[in-house]
């Protein structure tokens, strides 16, 4: 678990990192819909809320600004063995850290959705925090 928190702090590090590059750096809209493979109107979307960037879009745009994509091959790679934990934890213990994560873990898996938004790793971020505080023990160490 503590391993999983560290990935999403470098993933979300990293995310941070795109969005100021975003921000101050003049992208070309059509060049940048193409790498990321995004409609335009996506692309606008995703500028507005910023939260909405899924782990592979991130990646593209890690490698379109020259940084290293890394932290999201890696959180990709986890987020598959992590879910697997999650449906094999015990009901109530995956409810609580459904509740701290204010997500519905088990119909993401069903939905085979590993392709996670930064909002969501943001509030299982969260959660994890919340349940390794409460000494809560999910997950093996």
């Amino acid at each position: 678990m503590e391993a999983l928190q560290q990935l999403l702090d470098s993933y979300l590090n990293t995310y941070q990192a795109l969005m100021w590059r975003m921000k101050d750096s003049d992208v070309d809209n059509r060049n940048l819909s193409k790498t990321l493979q995004l409609a335009e109107n996506t692309l606008r979307l995703r500028r507005q809320k910023p939260g909405l960037w899924r782990v592979s879009e991130v990646r593209l745009l890690a490698g379109y600004f020259g940084l290293s994509d890394s932290s999201c091959i890696r959180l990709e790679r986890q987020l598959v063995p992590f879910m697997s934990q999650v449906l094999l934890m015990p009901s109530a213990k995956r409810r609580l850290l459904e509740q701290f994560s204010q997500l519905n873990l088990r119909r993401m898996s069903a939905n085979k959705r590993l392709d996670w938004s930064v909002e969501d790793l943001e509030k299982l971020k969260k959660g994890l925090q919340q349940v390794r505080s409460g000494r809560i023990h999910c997950f093996p160490v």
